[in-house]
Formats: C-alpha cells, structure tokens, sequence
C-alpha cells in the first residue's frame, strides 16, 4: 500500500466525531488514540463523520482497525459493534466481531472515483465498539496486526511524523494528577519554567471527573506541617467515589494551574518518546490524542508523575514491579516467593432511582457469569471493585479496563432483566460507567533507597525525612468467596490493613538512582509493594509533587541535579518545606477521609 492506491483516516481525526468518545489511555500500548462507542448501552445517536481523498477511479478495499473487546471472557456475540458508512451507504460487514487484540478487519469492495468522499462510524449497541484508522486501498495487500508493521503503514499513507519544537523549560513534570500538579504548582511558584504534560483533557487523575476517586490521608502533619496547603486549592471540598462529576471540581484545578504565569500547559498530550545525553534526559516528545500531532519539550529536569512510570521505562531507569520476595527487604507481610501480583483497578459506575421505568439489554449471551449468588446488587461501585491484579498492569492495561466495565454492564443487566428481585431495578438507569482507569499500582522507580515495610512499622526515621504518610499499610487482595467463584478473574477485592505511626519519607525515594535530572512523585516513587499500599493515597501523592518541585527549584537555583540536594543541597530543601508553597488565605476544606476506611465495605450511598 502507498499514497497512489490507498489513503487512511485516523478515527480521532474526524472533522466532526459525533458522541464518539476520544480514548488515548493505551497509546503506548497499541500505537494510538482511537474512538470509542461508550454509550453504556444505549446507541450513539451522532455519527462520527470525515471526508477522505482518494487518489484514482477505482475498486476501494475497505480496511478497519478494530477489535473484539469481550472476546476475552465470551465466545458469544460481541457487543461492541458498528458500521462503517462510505458516501451514505453503510457497509455490508458488521465491525468488531473478531479478534480480541487490535487487527485490521475487512469490509467489502466499493467503487469510487477520484476525489472527496465521506466516512462515518455508526455505532450499534452502545456497549463500546472501538475504531482506530479507516483505510480505502486498492491493493489486495492485507495490513499485518502487529504494533511494528501498523506503525510502518501510518509512516507510509499519513507521512512523516516531524514534532513542533516547543522550547526548553527548567522543569518537564509528565503526568497531571494530583502529584503532577502539585509538582509544577511548587516549582512554578519558586520560579522555575515548568511545562506540564497530561495525556488526558482534564487534570486531576484519579481524583478527576474521569475517575472520581476521592482524596485519602492527611496535610499538614510534623515535621514540615507548612506542606499540604496546595490540596486546598485544587481539592474537591467533599467526600465520596462514584458520585456526580460536579463532585470533583476539574475547573478548580485547571483554574489554579491556569493562573501561574510560569506553567505552560499541554493537555491530551502523552508522551512517547525520551531522547537522553548519557544518563540524563534531554527532552521528550509527546502526541496529542485527537488531531495525533507531536510536540518536542526540551528540559533541565523532568519529573514521572504519570503513575505508571512511562517516563521512567522510556529513560532506561530501573523500574520493580509486583512483590518483592520476603527475604529480599525482610517484610513479614512480603509473599516468599516474588511475584507480578498488584494491587487492581477499579472502574467506577453508579446508577440511580428514577420516576421512568427503563430497560437495558440483557447480556446473558455474552456478559459475566451471574446468578443470585454471586451477583452484588448495589446501586454504586466503590473501591472494592477491583480487577486486574493478576494482570501486567502495563501491557494488559486496555484489558484490565475493559474487564471492570464487563463487570459493570453485567451487574447492571442481571439486576435489570434476570434478578429475583428486578420489580425494584424497574425505575433504575445505570448513569455513569467509567472508561478510564482507576489505578493503584504499577511500576515503582528504583530511587536511591527504597522504603520498606519495617520503615513504617518500626519506625526508622532518616536524615532526609520530608513529607508525612498517614495511612495505614493498605493491602488489597482478591476477595475469598470472589476467587472461589471467578478464580483468575476475581473482581471484588478485601483490604488488610496495618497500623503505622505517621511516618516522614526520605527524600532518596522522589528521585531515580539511574537518570541522573529525572524526579518521580506520586504511585510510582522508590517503594516496595508492601510500603505502597501507605504512600498511594493522593493527598500523600501531592505532597510528594510539592516537595519534588521545591527540590526542583533547589535543582536550577544551585546548577545542581536530584541527587545533589541529599548530599549536598537537603538545607535548601528544608527551609523550602518549612514554609511550604499552598496559599494560606484559602478556605480549609480537607478534613474528610483522613483515616483509611478500607475495612468498611458498603455501597456508601
């Protein structure tokens, strides 16, 4: 296939995409942003429209990069499904329908002449069929599925690739959560130029009205109380998971950002690329999620905030991920033999009790496996709903999604249509299903000390002790009645908790041991697994992003790297975090959930 036979239209890039979605979560992982039906049952009424090129009279092959989401858990009839429209006319083949991992699906042959033509995605179910690139050819030649040759045949239809160069920045913070925030707020404040890179369209990760995770653990505690005073500003004012996207205040933390004259914002961008000088990085390139666009951002410093330590692998830092055998740090909590068990994801959804009977579609042909013994009827997911443990939380990321929301729409259909008690589900409509990723734990940057468990529990205080972590150790496990019932595929968790003292985290672990200008802050610091299930609550996690934007502007006042600042600089860092960087003259809101409740397992209506 070249230009003169063929031309592709990349779905994100449709002048007009109707109520499909933009999904770019797994860029990294199948090479693309893509459109994504997600209706929560019920059929997208916009198409997805474009107009395409083609460059000679002649038979068109029509080409579709898709895939079979369910296809994973059911052999029956996918839900995920649509039509593609050439010129008005929908083409014969239903897409979707076949392989579980990404493929190019074939449609039928179409004549066209030379000239504009339109494309548009129909969908058909809601129930979140997924189209990435739309390919009219007149070679028989039929694309190959892998990650390489999909890249090779973009390079060949879409042209080079050449990102705009947007200038150098003292400091690089990849990643806009919480962590990633209140890094570039610290940093900006204190004078550095920081650019802040977020893959999704709003700020806040998993405290986003994506997400909707509330915030967890506590500000303002000894020995630096001054810290935490950011989560003001940019937090929510009120608790809860799974609750209205109101809750979650975006525009509050976008307004905050906003305001500082030395952030420069880039978001729905994610970044795919590092080119490092030796051991340090020298700037990074990122795509944008829709038009797919590439950018060059040059920098001093870069912190990984992305929660996954995307920026970290690219680097070539060291990275762990899983449990750490027991004897390898001593933790009575570690398993004996090392493993790659995390804790999951949750997909948040709720529904609610309306005045207007409704239906939704019965998934008995292809959902989960319920009856009135194991199907939980509740009116909202909250965190013990938890997939993917047993998965690679990197490479299985698309599928460890797509798992809480089968999850989910079972659930919600059981109790619909097949549930002893459905007279009480009549007025109920499933609201809210969420498509992005509630995360826990991933990678873990190697820093140059790694917080153990006996850290926590002892404790062992150290000379570069900064921030306070407050909550207990959280450990999450598949449920015992859910594992006998789905075992491999369990989907409600249990937490065990154990008692800390609050605890000061050594500066050593918010920064690599391996890439010489590159901090880390948020889920993915220097950790074992045992001492995460602590330090992952947000509050914490921005806390952290403080005190690696203070260090940062340590960084660029003394012509130092990370490193410096614990050998040389930590006095620098002290008076910095004895006077914190969050306003003062701003309403106090962040008194909920200071205390883990994890033990406590209810709807939380």
């Amino acid at each position: 296939m070249n230009t003169n036979n063929s031309v592709m239209a990349l779905a994100t890039t449709f002048a007009d995409r109707g109520d499909w979605t933009v999904e770019q979560q797994f860029v990294l992982q199948m090479g693309s942003s893509y459109l994504l039906a997600h209706g929560i049952g019920t059929p997208l009424q916009r198409d997805a429209v474009t107009t395409v090129e083609v460059p000679a009279d002649g038979e068109y092959n029509l080409l579709v990069r898709t895939k079979n989401w369910t296809k994973h858990w059911s052999d029956g009839p996918t839900p995920g499904i649509f039509q593609v429209l050439v010129d008005g006319v929908a083409d014969a083949a239903t897409f979707g329908t076949d392989k579980v991992d990404w493929y190019w699906q074939r449609g039928g042959k179409i004549a066209l002449k030379k000239g504009k033509h339109t494309l548009a995605l129909h969908d058909l179910t809601g129930f979140d069929g997924r189209c990435d690139a739309v390919v009219l050819t007149t070679s028989d030649e039929m694309p190959g599925d892998s990650l390489d040759e999909y890249r090779a045949l973009r390079a060949r239809l879409l042209g080079p690739e050449t990102p705009v160069d947007k200038g150098e920045f003292d400091f690089v913070v990849v990643g806009g959560g919480i962590s990633g925030i209140c890094a570039a707020l610290a940093a900006a404040r204190l004078g550095c130029k920081v650019a802040l890179v977020q893959d999704r369209y709003v700020l806040g990760g998993n405290n986003s009205s994506e997400v909707r995770v509330g915030l967890g653990g506590q500000i303002n505690v000894d020995p630096y109380p001054s810290l935490g005073y950011l989560l003001n500003e940019i937090g929510p004012d009120r608790i809860g998971n799974a609750r209205g996207a109101h809750h979650y205040q975006d525009d509050k933390k976008l307004k905050v950002v906003l305001a500082e004259k030395n952030i420069t914002l880039f978001l729905g961008y994610t970044v795919t690329e590092v080119e490092k000088m030796g051991d340090t990085i020298r700037s990074v390139v990122a795509v944008e999620a829709t038009e797919q666009n590439r950018i060059k951002l040059s920098g001093k410093l870069f912190s990984d905030c992305t929660g996954d330590a995307y920026l970290a692998a690219m680097a070539g830092a060291e990275c762990r991920m899983g449990r750490e055998a027991r004897a390898e740090f001593g933790e009575s909590l570690a398993p004996v033999e090392a493993d790659g068990f995390t804790m999951g994801v949750s997909i948040e959804w709720y529904c609610e009790d309306w005045n207007t009977p409704c239906t939704f579609p019965d998934s008995l042909d292809w959902g989960l496996r319920l009856d009135e013994y194991t199907v939980e009827p509740v009116h909202r997911a909250n965190w013990y709903w938890e997939v993917g443990m047993r998965d690679d939380q990197v490479a299985d990321a698309e599928k460890i999604r797509d798992y809480g929301m089968y999850v989910a729409y079972s659930t919600f259909s059981y109790c619909k249509n097949r549930y002893s008690k459905k007279e009480d589900w009549t007025c109920t409509h499933l609201v809210w299903v969420s498509h992005v990723s509630g995360k826990r734990e991933s990678r873990r940057v190697v820093g140059d000390y790694i917080l153990r468990e006996q850290d926590l529990t002892r404790p062992i205080r150290h000379e570069d002790e900064t921030c306070t972590t407050t909550w207990r150790i959280d450990q999450h496990y598949p449920m015992e009645k859910n594992s006998q019932q789905y075992p491999g595929a369990e989907w409600l968790s249990e937490g065990v908790l154990t008692p800390i003292d609050f605890y000061a985290l050594p500066y050593r672990c918010f920064y690599s041991k391996d890439v010489r200008n590159m901090f880390m802050a948020g889920r993915n610091i220097s950790v074992t697994h045992i001492a995460l299930g602590s330090t992952r609550v947000m509050r914490t996690c921005g806390m952290i992003g403080e005190v690696v934007g203070m260090a940062a502007s340590v960084c660029m006042k003394r012509n130092a790297l990370p490193r410096d600042i614990y050998t040389t600089y930590f006095a620098d860092l002290q008076e910095l975090m004895r006077k914190g960087t969050g306003r003062t003259d701003v309403p106090y809101t962040q008194f909920y959930h200071q205390v883990d409740r994890t033990g406590h397992q209810a709807e939380d209506r």
